[in-house]
């Protein structure tokens, strides 16, 4: 089902309930207001009744003023003359058992009064009787004397049926009402709703039109200040990251695909020269060696750049520095490049953090600025600490990170060198990074026309999270 179409039905049945909610009030209203009319009515009859029969009782009595019984029938019947039954009601006035009923009144009702159904007598309470003629309301007030001694009892009836279908009538007019003002008002809000919705479909339209093609399009924002605009807004935010993920993952594509291609072309070349004799197999075996360690290397670049500061398998313990040092000193031996890298002596510090991944760390600064650097570039590590850090520096001579690439040489597969025989990879201060922040470390890099510093700073105690189990 359509969102007009919910909204719709479910406001016309938020409607529908009101309204019959409305029709049924309506109905109570209608029917108390009749009965409490009814009420008054009655008292007021039986009041002036009673006064009827206080005029006409001195006339009935004897010299003694006293009334009996065939006196009190008699002014019983002249009170119901004065004021006998109505349209509306029956009056009737019982003495020592004897009914006398004035003429007049709704026929079913004074037929029911002479008859043997007649309600029982309850002076002092009106109330309300459900009857063979249908629901009557009844008032009986005790006729007294002087002393307040009972002489008679006034009973008047008054059927329901009139006011209780006046309720009725409005009840049905009301629905009435209701159901013409439901078709009106879904008609009506059918319209509003869909023209409200008329943004919404657009946004949808628009949004199902985007594809990877089109990842560079962008949405209509509508200027309507509300949640519409909103959500364009929020979809082109959406559309944006996802256009610079897959752009990311394009270039991380490309330059995994070259960084892995590359070597593996190489080494096929080699041993291709090799399987037609025209290469010493020990020069061929050398450079398929050097191209796949150089394969094992990117791979563990990339591995540690996907894992994230998050995902990196830290593993801190004890680190003396000078023992760092001359760990760091053996990687550059294997690497070949002792003529071009000097090595400060470490001062006898030691801290907490993971060897493994601080001599990467220094190993890939070293392999960053032997690539991009001129052959004559000199490399100097040293350290220095203080009560709260240790820090390690590689300083090069060379000619400085270019301004332009510089913002973002943090960024995986940032490299200006792409081809040669120390070509780059472009991980190696992505990775860097990484493992840095990994042990609660940081990276700051300072470049010039006069050469490029790398700083390492490490907690010599790192938070708890980070300490050896």
């Amino acid at each position: 089902m359509k969102l007009t179409t919910r909204i719709v039905v479910r406001s016309l049945l938020v409607m529908a309930v009101a309204l019959g909610s409305v029709s049924v009030l309506t109905y109570e209203f209608v029917r108390v207001s009749g009965r409490e009319d009814v009420d008054r009515f009655l008292r007021r009859e039986s009041d002036q009744l009673i006064a009827g029969f206080a005029t006409a009782a001195p006339d009935a009595a004897g010299a003694d003023g006293a009334l009996t019984g065939t006196e009190t029938i008699a002014a019983a019947r002249t009170a119901l003359t004065i004021h006998p039954s109505g349209p509306q009601h029956v009056a009737t006035i019982t003495v020592d058992g004897i009914r006398i009923q004035a003429t007049g009144g709704p026929p079913a009702v004074s037929a029911l009064a002479r008859g043997s159904d007649a309600p029982a007598q309850e002076p002092g309470r009106l109330r309300t009787i459900d009857t063979a003629v249908g629901p009557l309301r009844v008032l009986d007030v005790a006729i007294v004397d002087a002393k307040a001694e009972p002489l008679a009892v006034a009973t008047l009836l008054a059927p329901l049926d009139p006011s209780r279908y006046a309720a009725s009538n409005a009840l049905q007019r009301t629905a009435i009402a209701g159901v013409i003002a439901l078709i009106l008002g879904g008609a009506l809000l059918a319209a509003i709703v869909g023209r409200s919705l008329r943004p919404l479909r657009d946004l949808s339209t628009a949004a199902a039109g985007v594809t990877p093609e089109t990842l560079n399009e962008r949405i209509p924002v509508p200027d309507s200040h509300d949640e519409v605009e909103q959500l364009a807004r929020e979809l082109n935010e959406m559309l944006e990251r996802i256009d610079d993920d897959d752009r990311t993952r394009r270039r991380y594509l490309a330059a995994i695909s070259h960084e892995v291609r590359t070597p593996l072309t190489v080494a096929e070349g080699h041993l291709e020269l090799l399987e037609h004799g025209q290469i010493e197999p020990a020069q061929a075996a050398a450079t398929v060696r050097h191209e796949l360690d150089r394969l094992g290397r990117v791979l563990d670049d990339l591995l540690s750049v996907a894992r994230g500061v998050d995902d990196v398998d830290i593993r801190p313990g004890p680190i003396f520095l000078p023992d760092l040092f001359a760990a760091i000193l053996g990687r550059v031996d294997a690497l070949g490049l002792r003529h071009r890298v000097q090595i400060e002596p470490a001062p006898p510090t030691a801290f907490t953090g993971d060897q493994a991944r601080i001599e990467q760390c220094v190993t890939n600064l070293v392999n960053n600025a032997i690539d991009h650097n001129p052959v004559a570039t000199k490399v100097i590590i040293d350290a220095t600490s203080d009560d709260a850090t240790v820090t390690i520096r590689v300083v090069d001579d060379g000619n400085g990170i270019d301004p332009a690439i510089f913002p973002h040489v943090r960024e995986p597969f940032v490299t200006t060198r792409s081809s040669g025989h120390r070509r780059s990879s472009g991980l190696g201060l992505a990775v860097v990074d990484s493992l840095t922040l990994a042990q609660q470390g940081s990276l700051h890099l300072d470049t010039g026309p006069h050469g490029t510093t790398a700083t390492l700073t490490y907690p010599i105690e790192p938070p708890m999270e980070f300490e050896p189990v």
